[in-house]
């Protein structure tokens, strides 16, 4: 027996002692029962010599015939257990065989001798116990004896069985789950229990199976903690990067080449500018081919109506996967054979496709492509769709941060011209009041016409003044969200339209430009006159503005249900990307510090328009003029449609 085995011990002595209490109680029990026979059958031969002696013992009483008498005494006392024969007579004789017990070991007897009706006398037979204890005792050894042997070799063999069966393979599940670390967790417990084909799986079964199954779920555990780790730690740098700077230009390829490896064996990333898709960066675990990539950047780019999934994905947002590309599916990806030809080149079997979503709007997609079929589970979708989650909200800021650097600048332009617009009528202004002021102060007389003709003048400059006001209190609201208020009443655009240009045929002289009416066409509608004036004169301006001293015409005609106005120059014109943007605000399509203006009127006119229920549009080419159209509704009385006399 190992010194080390602790159990094996313990279970011999707990056989030992348990087989011992048993075979005491059992040996005690058989003592009993076999006391119990001895003193049965002692009793049986008591009861033979009454059945076989005392007869004869009473014919030799009868006979007074000693000899046969002593005779038979001695007979009897050479009967097992029998030590002492008496009879004692009627008549007081004695006759006596044997010698007698000791006292409380003895079981004595007496049969009454009788001849006939006669009582001749008694019949005394005392047996001893001694034999009968003698015979238990060594009964008692040899039966001691022989379970105390049998006990021990079957303690023996039940160890042995338990060592064999049992107890080395705890040890092996000990030393196994002792020696468990991350390093060995995937190899599995095996007990060599020998060749057990078709045998009942038992207990030390169940507990390897416990230990592996145990393994395996520390194993699964562990991996999922560790591709977490990995996660985190992927994210983090992906961070890093992301926050290194706001120039896409210089973020994206970066990121793109850190999911190299990590997601990927190489990456593409498309963003969505302005409705159009453009690929920013791309990067390859294998730099032999990196030129491939970079050909079907230059050559097969996701344009407008792409059959490729990324396109698909920026236009829609929505995320897409293929686990397994086959040459089908990939076919019917691509435009043509080179097309197809390059991306096979390139290793793709499995592609996922995650949206650049901010806002709820759709910025782009970064395509994963493996070279290995079923890569993307449900943790690199989980780390996908994160990073993608990070990278779209870098990009919405970048962009963001871009718009606002572009809207301080553009503030910063807009005030500077602001102040030159503001300052041009206050200037002359100044110097006339100031002219004035002079003269009255020096006593001199001033004639009445150049009176009226300064005041006239200074009139002229405050209400040009104020309308720069106007336009800019009406930006103010409209980009706080107020609502132009429109106070509608009956107009003819004709005649509002020749009281405007009466009021400009100052500037309508200084430009040279000869403008050319259509107004004949009754055209009367429920508007707000104040804010048509408005309309009109911004286009008038910007007619004179870019009219290059050219004719200009202004018509207004009437349609069924609404009234027409053109405005068209033969001036500079603008091109297609110009017309696009020529409503917006501070926009304008030649730079400011040659034309001037704040860049407001065709934005307001836009807006004003709009308040109307109606449209405004241009067509444009360079060199050709601009032809402005504005479609008004005629209207409603005011009260007969309510929530007609406000936009926001």
């Amino acid at each position: 027996m190992s010194p080390d085995n602790r159990l094996g011990r313990r279970l011999l002595v707990a056989i030992m002692l348990f087989s011992a209490v048993v075979s005491l109680a059992s040996t005690t029990v058989q003592l009993v029962a076999d006391y119990q026979s001895e003193v049965h059958a002692l009793e049986a031969r008591l009861e033979q010599i009454r059945s076989s002696y005392a007869q004869g013992l009473a014919q030799s009483l009868w006979s007074l015939d000693e000899e046969p008498l002593r005779i038979q005494l001695e007979g009897i006392t050479t009967l097992p257990d029998i030590v002492q024969a008496q009879v004692d007579s009627s008549l007081g004789t004695h006759y006596v065989a044997g010698q007698s017990p000791p006292p409380g070991k003895a079981l004595e007897r007496s049969i009454p001798l009788h001849h006939g009706q006669r009582f001749l006398g008694t019949l005394r037979v005392r047996a001893t116990l001694d034999d009968i204890y003698s015979r238990l005792w060594d009964r008692v050894l040899i039966i001691l004896a022989t379970q105390a042997a049998k006990t021990f070799l079957i303690a023996l063999f039940v160890l042995f069985i338990v060592q064999r069966m049992v107890t080395q393979h705890l040890a092996t599940m000990a030393a196994y789950t002792r020696g468990l670390n991350p390093a060995h967790l995937s190899s599995p417990l095996v007990l060599h229990r020998g060749e057990r084909e078709g045998a009942l799986h038992d207990e030390l079964d169940e507990v390897c199976s416990a230990i592996n199954e145990m393994r395996e779920s520390l194993r699964q555990e562990l991996d999922v903690r560790q591709r977490s780790e990995a996660a985190n730690a992927f994210l983090a740098q992906a961070g890093e990067v992301l926050l290194a700077s706001l120039d896409l230009e210089k973020v994206l390829p970066r990121v793109a080449s850190l999911c190299v490896g990590q997601l990927c064996d190489w990456c593409i990333i498309d963003l969505n500018e302005d409705g159009e898709v453009r690929r920013v960066s791309g990067a390859h675990a294998d730099a032999a081919k990196r030129p491939l990539l970079e050909e079907l950047q230059r050559r097969y780019p996701p344009g407008p109506g792409s059959r490729s999934l990324p396109g698909i994905v920026v236009r829609t947002g929505q995320l897409s996967l293929e686990p397994h590309v086959t040459e089908e599916k990939l076919r019917a990806m691509c435009a043509d054979e080179e097309h197809f030809r390059l991306a096979r080149a390139l290793g793709i079997q499995s592609l996922l496709v995650v949206p650049l979503v901010a806002r709820g709007a759709p910025l782009g997609a970064i395509s994963l492509v493996s070279a290995t079929p079923e890569r993307y589970g449900p943790a690199e979708l989980a780390l996908a769709q994160e990073l993608a989650r990070r990278a779209a909200i870098a990009i919405d800021n970048a962009r963001l941060w871009r718009q606002s650097e572009q809207a301080i600048r553009l503030r910063d332009v807009f005030l500077a011209v602001a102040a030159h617009e503001l300052r041009t009528p206050l200037l002359p202004l100044q110097l006339r009041l100031q002219s004035l002021l002079r003269r009255a102060r020096s006593g001199a007389s001033v004639e009445l016409p150049r009176l009226l003709d300064e005041v006239v003048s200074a009139e002229r400059q405050t209400r040009q003044l104020g309308q720069l006001v106007d336009q800019l209190l009406d930006v103010s609201n409209l980009s706080a969200g107020y609502p132009l208020e429109l106070r509608r009443q009956r107009v003819d655009l004709g005649e509002l339209v020749a009281g405007v240009l009466e009021g400009m045929q100052q500037q309508v002289a200084a430009s040279g430009s000869e403008v050319r009416r259509e107004l004949g066409t009754a055209a009367v509608g429920w508007w707000d006159a104040r804010r048509l004036a408005q309309v009109v004169t911004g286009l008038l301006h910007n007619a004179l503005k870019f009219g290059q001293g050219r004719p200009i015409d202004v018509r207004v005609t009437s349609r069924e249900g609404s009234v027409l106005l053109v405005v068209r120059d033969h001036g500079l014109g603008m091109s297609e990307s110009e017309t696009e943007r020529i409503f917006e605000r501070f926009d304008r399509g030649v730079p400011e510090r040659h034309y001037g203006g704040l860049g407001l009127g065709l934005y307001l006119a836009r807006r004003l328009v709009e308040a109307h229920g109606g449209s405004i549009s241009v067509e444009s080419h360079p060199g050709e003029g601009s032809t402005f159209t504005v479609v008004l509704p005629l209207g409603e009385a005011p009260g007969v449609a309510s929530g007609s006399n406000a936009v926001g």
